[in-house]
């Protein structure tokens, strides 16, 4: 039985990406597939590139906190709804899988209009509003967190299965298998999510000649702001680096590294521990609901990665870790061990057999 599929969500990569894994399984059985999102998120560059169908919407995620703004945003959102319900008629969809973000709220809200089974996926330990809302109508739950359970309505199934990785990592890296030993020089990745991380940025301009006398070698993906200054504070403190805007090659860099800096979405988190790399976390501060202290708790916990404050970041307290860790190769190699035994290399399959179940279930 071929089934007509429609992904919803998007807005960030921690939402896009379990997205596009998930829509290469479907490719590879070669099923109908639709994907919807907003206009305003990187779905609207990362769908298409990936080959993908993208039904792009004017979803937006504020909606004005007056009474004419709120009513404005309900008509935005009725009338996204009514094109999310055309696609979905259209296309004979057989159920819709919702990622999270502002932008699946539409197709959400259309699968309970047209009584298409709605799976959620939420890759976050503490899920996003519009999982949280729509999740007492979902008939399956996929948690990337286990934790992410206890802030969901009891009353629908959940199941944990990790969150969704694209083939090119998940074939870049045996989850049974372990990492080399860390020499000198130690290789430290850092980066920020997709646009970068100006507090992790401005940190290492700071401590840069601080660390100078360390043996390290540094690739460091910016983003478009800081590039320049990052690139010059290195090369003043004559410290051996890469610096980029944007890195498209990950696990090549995951597997060239032996430490990370970075803040902690639920992808970064997941890759991370997929390629049982070591990291201090920076959670950005300003996450809805804080859930990037959560991600990073979830490795942590098991040591795997150490939790900076970055209320603010302070200096001295990673300049003291980074000469701590340096010449620390076996606390290493166990900090990577731990981040391996949280990997979970097949979330996108087991999400989409057992969808495919469901379905069928509810045919029957």
């Amino acid at each position: 039985m071929a089934l007509s599929w429609i992904i919803a969500g998007g807005g960030t990569g921690g939402h896009v990406t379990p997205a596009l894994a998930l829509g290469e399984v479907i490719k590879e059985r070669g099923e109908k597939l639709l994907f919807i999102g907003s206009q305003h998120g990187l779905e609207a560059k990362l769908v298409p590139d990936a080959g993908f169908e993208l039904l792009a919407l004017p979803s937006q995620q504020v909606m004005g906190r007056s009474l004419s703004g709120r009513i404005t945003g309900i008509l935005r959102i009725l009338s996204q709804v009514r094109a999310a319900r055309r696609a979905l008629l259209d296309r004979h969809a057989d159920v819709v899988i919702s990622v999270g973000g502002f932008a699946a709220m539409p197709a959400a809200l259309a699968a309970l209009a047209t009584r298409r089974p709605l799976i959620l996926v939420e890759p976050n330990a503490i899920p996003g509003r519009v999982n949280r809302i729509t999740a007492r109508f979902a008939r399956m739950i996929f948690l990337g967190f286990a934790q992410a359970a206890d802030s969901l309505s009891s009353a629908r199934p959940v199941q944990h299965v990790g969150i969704p990785l694209r083939n090119d990592m998940t074939k870049a890296f045996n989850a049974s298998g372990s990492r080399p030993e860390a020499t000198l020089p130690l290789h430290l990745l850092i980066f920020g999510g997709s646009q970068g991380a100006h507090q992790i940025n401005e940190t290492m301009i700071a401590i840069a000649p601080d660390i100078a006398h360390l043996e390290i070698e540094i690739f460091h993906q910016t983003g478009k702001a800081d590039l320049v200054a990052v690139r010059e504070a290195y090369a003043k403190a004559n410290i051996k680096s890469t610096v980029v805007e944007f890195e498209y090659d990950m696990p090549s860099r995951y597997q060239w590294a032996d430490l990370a800096i970075s803040r902690a979405g639920a992808l970064t988190v997941a890759e991370l521990a997929l390629a049982g790399l070591p990291a201090f976390l920076v959670p950005y501060p300003f996450a809805s609901d804080n859930h990037q202290v959560a991600n990073a708790e979830a490795l942590s916990r098991v040591g795997a990665a150490e939790c900076l404050d970055s209320k603010p970041l302070n200096p001295s307290e990673l300049i003291e870790k980074l000469k701590a860790i340096s010449g620390e190769p076996k606390r290493l190699s166990a900090m990577s061990q731990s981040a391996m035994s949280l990997s979970r290399p097949l979330a996108a399959r087991q999400i989409i057999d057992q969808t495919i179940q469901i379905v069928q279930e509810s045919a029957v």
